[in-house]
């Protein structure tokens, strides 16, 4: 006996869902009580607006890594080392905090500092604010992650202009 082959029918359009693929339905969602007029399809608008800003990045840095020289250092040699070895200046705020501290500059605040962003998202969970930077229910948490950044940015100039042979503080002028 043949078993008739399934029939497939349309999905019920259901009352509360208001998008479909690739599209959006013309009702207001309702999470956030926005028209659909006022929103940015992501096709084909979202799409364009982004790959023309890819292009026009890409545009940017190829005319200026025509226009400006970055030369290389002298190869380097095992029998002349350079003084001071300095990291890449990405990672000279983390070698200013390891000569401060073996410990604490290599492992126990880069540690911290990896559990916070770690349970960032657990810490904070009322809502509000959403889509606004440095909203005001977010204020310490802005705080702290400024204050983050330009403690690494410090040590980061610090580790590049100030450091000079064996390691001690130079004025860079």
């Amino acid at each position: 006996m043949l078993e008739d082959k399934p029939t497939y029918e349309r999905f019920p359009i259901r009352p509360g869902k208001t998008y479909g693929l690739m599209c959006v339905v013309p009702t207001a969602t309702e999470a956030t009580k926005i028209e659909t007029e006022k929103q940015v399809h992501a096709w084909p608008a979202a799409l364009t607006r982004e790959l023309a800003l890819f292009v026009l990045t890409l545009v940017i840095l190829s005319v200026v890594a025509l226009l400006f020289n970055a030369p290389l250092e002298e190869p380097a040699s095992r029998l002349h080392p350079p003084n001071p070895a300095k990291a890449p200046w990405y990672f000279l705020g983390l070698q200013e905090m390891v000569a401060y501290s073996a410990f604490w500059g290599g492992i126990g605040i880069p540690g911290l500092l990896v559990l916070l962003a770690l349970a960032a998202p657990y810490l904070e969970r009322k809502p509000g604010g959403e889509g606004v930077w440095f909203h005001s229910s977010r204020s310490a948490a802005n705080w702290v992650f400024l204050g983050i950044v330009g403690t690494l940015l410090v040590l980061t100039a610090i580790g590049t202009f100030f450091r000079g042979e064996n390691w001690a503080f130079v004025v860079p002028w």
